[in-house]
């Protein structure tokens, strides 16, 4: 596995990332159960995603980073996601259920993943994630990302904005890990009005970029244009 060489979060990181995840999944499950079976089949903010197929995507995201982490407690390697098709398959199925069947779902996958990262001791071991080699402990940064992000896609009352600092700060800390990932990956000094700075460590003079942690956090992920944040008019950050 080739890629980007990470550390390990330290342990105050990791357990504010798994305290944010918990948070920021309590209150994704809480607003889904206001969404009618009207609006499960009306679109999401994600052109050409319907809400249910965006709920059958977070909660498959979540059976297959179980799958990693149990595969890493057993002392083996899984992937992700066996097949880009296995991918697309399990987003297509959430399509047309009934609002009870998609909380049930979200529920039940989010409740699992949960399960497994309680069972971890060494957070450390290394995982595949779609071909680079990461430590185990930074997938509930990236979990806490996809969660974030998509409740905000759901497009249920959910804003960017509404993002507390630290939240988006520890999904920077993944947005940052997966661009340098991407072999187009622009040098970037990230500084947020919060305080917080990052970078994405890759060769070249980075260009500083400044905003709002739930602004930078927006526009890293393509949900916000250049005009969120200070100094980007002229970066083009891949999608990750």
């Amino acid at each position: 596995m080739g890629g980007v060489t990470t550390k390990t979060p330290g342990p105050d990181a990791l357990n504010g990332a798994l305290a944010a995840l918990q948070t920021s999944t309590h209150a994704l499950l809480g607003a889904t159960i206001q969404v009618s079976d009207e609006d499960w089949a009306g679109p999401s903010g994600l052109p050409g995603w319907t809400r249910a197929e965006l709920a059958a995507h977070i909660a498959r995201h979540a059976d297959a980073l179980r799958g990693v982490v149990d595969g890493a407690l057993r002392g083996e390697s899984v992937p992700l996601y066996p097949t880009p098709e296995a991918r697309e398959e399990g987003i297509r199925a959430g399509a047309g259920r009934s609002g009870l069947a998609i909380q049930e779902d979200l529920d039940t996958a989010c409740g699992e993943l949960d399960a497994s990262f309680d069972k971890v001791k060494d957070w450390s071991v290394p995982v595949d994630f779609r071909g680079t080699e990461l430590p185990l402990a930074l997938l509930p940064f990236g979990r806490l990302a996809e969660v974030v992000l998509h409740h905000v896609d759901l497009a249920i009352g959910y804003r960017l904005e509404d993002l507390d600092p630290e939240v988006a700060g520890y999904a920077l800390d993944w947005a940052v890990t997966a661009i340098a990932r991407k072999p187009e990956a622009p040098a970037l000094r990230l500084v947020a009005d919060e305080g917080r700075t990052w970078t994405v460590p890759v060769p070249g003079d980075p260009v500083e970029v400044t905003g709002s942690a739930a602004g930078l956090l927006g526009w890293l992920a393509g949900r916000l244009g250049p005009e969120a944040v200070s100094g980007a008019d002229d970066v083009t950050v891949p999608s990750w």
